[in-house]
């Protein structure tokens, strides 16, 4: 299944006196040096980053899940399906940034003829705390291709802007300050870090062959980087059997309990919501650009100074320019749809005909049909 995290400086004016000898001058450039030097430490001393969470044996978390197939079109027209999940995922062991884990989870399939079925999964895999990839297996992840980001787990030191990945999706960090709320212990609100994706695949299984873009929020603790709770709308056009059609796929996940502590929120209305979440990674955005400002200017000034004090010495140093950071790898394309435990459907109705599974090659075909118009198999 899916586990998962301005100042002012301002000080007396000076007025320097007039000095003609050279010795004032390196003077003046080394007490301008020292200055600059200090007003650096304060700048550093006022921005406190997260650390990553380093994985404990015994982390864990809860979680509840509905998947909704509805609004359906053409071919899918009147028809909804649904899926109920609960599930836990926790951390067995950790050795040299491996963490060893354990998922499980229940789930029952609906559809809308009223049929269901139910199930259970459980298994272990393993993932790297550095680079949030998994190393083996996968908690029932399927159709992704390497390397395959975790779900339930980011770096919180990521600033608001920032990007990382979940599964094969390129994710933007919108807010570090985000009031999400819990529909457990009377819809609570807690403190999260809020993430955007978007994307694109072709879905071809069960359900047809689809084009199908999605928009994905997720939802982590500032404080670890574990997951809290995400929502994930998909729209599908295409066709079933040839039949065109269209529908919606919904995915919403929330933690019902966890073993890392959440920091409670205050509840923001419907309205304030999006602009306060906006405004939020808005105003550390801006920090960081002025941040980054001051640090442009002192290193166009120590230039500066550096060029006036060489040219005296009779050399100019010359600029030296760090690597720049190699760019973060594209995302891949998903090869399915995302995999959390779902069933499709074992029966779907087309325009009031009833169709059931091939028993030779699990195609669906009219309850009318003698043969499988694709294996040629009996249909009884």
């Amino acid at each position: 299944m899916s586990l998962r995290l301005a100042a002012t400086i301002s000080g007396p004016s000076r007025r320097p006196g007039h000095r003609t000898a050279g010795s004032g001058a390196r003077s003046k450039a080394s007490g301008a040096l020292l200055s600059m030097f200090l007003v650096a430490v304060a700048l550093a001393a006022s921005v406190h980053p997260v650390s990553a969470y380093a994985p404990q044996k015994g982390d864990r978390f809860d979680y509840s899940e509905t998947i909704v197939v509805n609004n359906g079109q053409g071919s899918y027209a009147g028809y909804n399906d649904q899926t109920q999940v609960t599930g836990t995922e926790q951390v067995n062991s950790v050795s040299d940034g491996n963490v060893s884990s354990h998922y499980s989870y229940s789930y029952e399939f609906s559809d809308n003829q009223g049929s269901s079925t139910s199930s259970l999964s459980a298994g272990d895999f393993t993932w790297s705390s550095s680079s949030l990839t998994y190393l083996n297996g996968t908690d029932d992840q399927v159709g992704y291709s390497k390397p395959v980001y975790v779900w339930f787990a980011m770096d919180p030191s990521i600033p608001a802007g920032g990007t990382f990945y979940a599964l094969n999706t390129q994710f933007t960090v919108l807010s570090k300050n985000y009031s999400f709320q819990l529909p457990t212990e009377g819809n609570k609100h807690v403190q999260t870090i809020q993430a955007k994706g978007v994307g694109q695949y072709q879905r071809n299984d069960s359900y047809g062959l689809f084009a199908a873009s999605y928009t994905w929020y997720e939802y982590f603790d500032p404080s670890t980087g574990y997951f809290v709770g995400y929502n994930y709308v998909e729209q599908d056009n295409g066709q079933y059997q040839g039949q065109v059609g269209s529908f919606t796929y919904t995915d919403d996940i929330y933690v019902t309990s966890t073993s890392y502590a959440l920091a409670p929120a205050e509840a923001l209305s419907t309205s304030s919501t999006t602009s306060a979440s906006t405004e939020a990674g808005t105003t550390r955005s801006d920090l960081y650009v002025g941040y980054a400002l001051l640090l442009a200017i002192f290193a166009v000034v120590i230039a500066v100074i550096a060029y006036a004090v060489g040219k005296r010495r009779g050399r100019v140093p010359l600029p030296k320019h760090s690597p720049s950071a190699p760019p973060p790898p594209p995302p891949a394309p998903w090869e399915s749809k995302i995999d959390l435990g779902s069933t499709p459907p074992q029966q779907v109705v087309i325009r009031d005909v009833a169709k059931v599974n091939c028993r030779y090659c699990g195609t669906l075909i009219p309850t009318t049909a003698g043969t499988c118009p694709y294996c040629g198999g009996p249909r009884k």
